[in-house]
């Protein structure tokens, strides 16, 4: 058999007849096992993912005669304490390692096989030992059994199951765009891969991402950029602008408007609730650099009320002489309102900016509980299949690079989005991962943004050292000429 089945040219292969396995976690495994005499084990290997573990089970199947395993190495992933939670407690009923978050067994490695390989195969739990006289010492004292405990097997093909729900941190994501549509499109497109579903306030499900940054730079609020996928037309922005644009509450409970220009009064005190006119923008004339411009739209009371508001909080301030609008919203319908939200906002912007002679500058929606209901899930999905493609080809506004090779260093000029030089990064080409180390010197100097931009910069950075090394000629977005 050609073993091992997996990974082979990434594990260092020692003794056929030993039944010693070494995980090095992290730690490369040159480090440890060349310190080592390859008769004292039979396969060792890093163990960089929970997924990996189902790479060393079908291995060690393949060749039932290793039975005890040297964990050792640093951990980052907790791939090695999800290693042993899989040796002491074994799986659920779906293959998912019990007590251990994000961890599944392929379903084509049988339960009945998992604990055969959990009765059969023990560990040393050497978890951040680097020491490779204490590694030796744990493989010193195993006893070997000289013998395979099973029939060599191999396992199906894991089959690819997503459910086009991706993993994340579930906070913080920042969406830049010129128009609020571009917006829009971009926001469902991450609650719809990102979201968990969630019972609402109201019974019903919804798809929720918490703390959703968008930025709007460009949107015209005297000609509003329509898109085909819009589920509102121009008749009802102009329908809904008055919400905002006026203090008249009508029938309704509140309006934005209402709050805005005509904050309900409190009894014997004599405020000011034309927070707009007589706050804002009375506040910035004053002090135009100054950050208290702010409106409240919650009030205190609405923690009780029948329904309240959900954008509670708004602030203009001054950024490079333009008028800059932010706002809060502590619960935020993106299918059914954030549309009417962004084009109302836009519009109040501009009323702001006008009343202080001041250019327009960004609108930052700030949504902390961005979901979509499960009513529109179908029509969401349809959307960003149909819509949803498209690349953004935006300039980073951070600037760019200008990648050159200088003898043997890998020279990166920083220029900023107006073509004003910034700063520059070297690297000598000839060293061991230069390109990684260019990318990290990058990286902590953030020069970049846009994930579109680092994977360019990756590509080229790497084609760089390549050229140094292998002594071509090196032009930037150019192939290299073997």
């Amino acid at each position: 058999m050609n073993w091992p089945i997996y990974f082979k040219e990434k594990l260092i292969i020692g003794n056929p007849d030993s039944e010693i396995g070494i995980v090095c976690l992290w730690t490369p495994v040159n480090k440890i096992v060349d310190q080592l005499d390859k008769n004292l084990f039979a396969i060792a290997g890093q163990l960089y993912s929970k997924e990996g573990i189902n790479y060393i089970i079908r291995n060690i199947f393949a060749n039932p005669k290793i039975r005890f395993l040297v964990i050792c190495g640093e951990e980052r992933t907790d791939s090695g304490e999800t290693l042993i939670k899989l040796l002491d407690k074994g799986v659920d009923g779906e293959n998912k390692v019990l007590d251990s978050e994000f961890a599944q067994i392929h379903k084509e490695i049988p339960k009945t096989k998992i604990d055969l390989f959990r009765q059969n195969v023990k560990y040393k739990n050497l978890i951040n030992v680097y020491d490779v006289a204490q590694i030796k010492l744990a493989i010193d004292k195993y006893k070997p059994q000289n013998k395979t405990w099973s029939e060599p097997e191999i396992f199906g093909e894991a089959k690819i199951e997503f459910d086009g729900v991706m993993p994340t941190d579930q906070s913080v994501f920042k969406i830049r765009k010129q128009f609020a549509g571009e917006a829009w499109l971009e926001i469902i497109k991450k609650i719809m891969k990102f979201g968990t579903v969630r019972e609402s306030h109201h019974g019903n499900n919804c798809k929720e991402l918490f703390n959703i940054a968008t930025v709007i730079t460009d949107e015209d609020p005297t000609n509003f950029k329509m898109f085909p996928y819009f589920q509102i037309t121009k008749n009802d922005i102009e329908s809904y602008l008055p919400k905002f644009m006026t203090g008249e509450k009508g029938t309704a409970d509140y309006t934005y408007g209402e709050r805005l220009w005509n904050f309900p009064p409190i009894p014997n005190q004599n405020l000011k609730y034309n927070q707009v006119d007589e706050v804002i923008v009375e506040y910035l004339k004053k002090y135009p650099t100054d950050r208290a411009a702010c409106a409240v739209i919650f009030d205190i009371h609405d923690h009780t009320a029948k329904s309240s508001p959900c954008l509670t909080f708004l602030q203009a301030t001054n950024v490079d002489n333009k008028l800059d609008l932010t706002v809060y919203v502590r619960s935020h319908d993106i299918f059914g309102g954030w549309l009417l939200n962004a084009f109302g906002l836009r519009t109040l912007q501009k009323y702001i900016a006008d009343k202080l002679n001041w250019p327009i500058g960004n609108l930052t929606i700030y949504s902390n509980c961005a979901h979509i209901y499960d009513n529109n899930w179908p029509i969401a999905q349809e959307l960003v299949k149909k819509y949803g493609h498209e690349l953004d080809c935006t300039s980073d506004p951070r600037g760019y690079l200008v990648i050159s090779i200088e003898s043997e260093e890998i020279v990166a000029k920083h220029v900023s989005p107006n073509g004003k030089y910034l700063q520059e990064f070297r690297q000598n080409g000839q060293a061991e991962k230069a390109a990684m180390k260019l990318y990290n010197q990058l990286v902590l100097a953030d020069v970049v943004s846009q994930v579109a931009h680092a994977f360019d910069l990756g590509a080229e950075i790497q084609k760089a050292e390549i050229a140094v090394k292998q002594g071509l000629k090196y032009v930037q977005d150019q192939p290299l000429q073997f």
